[in-house]
């Protein structure tokens, strides 16, 4: 009994050693972000899968515990927004050398930088969604078959996941369904890239999309207000964030059609 409880007392002694060490590594990733956000320095960042010879460069616009939302800088120009999870984040480090070669250049962000929530997942989409925005999702996973990108318009935001109307950039097509994520499975978000904006340039509309599809459908005589797709911004008075628009039965009834490598 002795020798059981010394080998229990040392595996939770080694659980403990091991949680302390993660919690420095957050505190010490938390704290460079913060730094370069408040110095207003660009950023090399390698995340979790990557060379090094991948380091990605960014001007940190806002950071909490859980998530960093960052102007991606490629090519000496700033190419669009992002929303990451610290926890994909392996390294982080201040390059203020860059900072310079962009000044040096003129080249400055946005004036306008949208504010986001990132205390609350559902509240940063709610603000990016307001604006109809093409959005890019991505869920990773362990390998290729169980990593999910999608390319659309956010249709919905419910208690635990948000429906997606996927655009095929190879045809330039709507998903007739919309694609159905948790947010325990979003991992990265991008909105206003420079690959968004010209599929936005090039493609129907979401908006003219969705009138083509009711101007084709048949509306019964005993329905009113029938109307296929969901727009967020309909109605003066419509909550962009409606919590019960996806119900728990819906919910449960859509773990079926939800995307391989989704993970409720």
């Amino acid at each position: 009994m002795k020798q059981k409880g010394k080998k229990k007392s040392k595996k939770l002694s080694q659980q403990a050693e091991a949680m302390a060490k993660q919690i420095a590594v957050e505190n010490a990733l938390l704290n460079t972000l913060s730094f370069c956000m408040e110095r207003n320095v660009l950023c090399r960042v390698l995340m979790q899968g990557e060379k090094w010879t991948q380091h990605n460069v960014w001007l940190v616009l806002q950071v909490s515990r859980e998530f960093v939302f960052v102007l991606r800088a490629t090519d000496f120009r700033f190419a669009g927004y992002e929303i990451h999870r610290l926890s994909d984040i392996v390294e982080a480090v201040p390059a203020p050398e860059l900072t310079e070669h962009y000044h040096m250049l003129s080249v400055e962000p946005e004036e306008k930088i949208p504010e986001l929530d990132l205390e609350s997942l559902p509240e940063a989409l709610q603000s990016i969604a307001a604006h109809e925005n093409l959005v890019q999702v991505a869920h990773i996973g362990p390998d290729e078959e169980s990593s999910v990108v999608v390319c659309g318009h956010l249709e919905k935001l419910g208690k635990k996941k948000i429906s997606i109307r996927e655009l095929d950039p190879n045809d330039l097509a709507w998903s007739p369904e919309p694609i159905k994520l948790s947010y325990d499975n979003l991992d990265v978000l991008r909105f206003e890239t420079p690959y968004l904006l010209s599929l936005a340039e090039i493609s129907m509309p979401y908006d003219a999309y969705i009138r083509s599809v009711n101007e084709s459908v048949t509306v019964p005589k005993d329905m009113e207000d029938f109307e296929v797709g969901t727009d967020l911004m309909e109605g003066e008075n419509e909550d962009l964030f409606d919590l019960d628009e996806i119900t728990e039965n819906e919910e449960t009834a859509a773990d079926v059609d939800d995307v391989p490598g989704s993970v409720e």
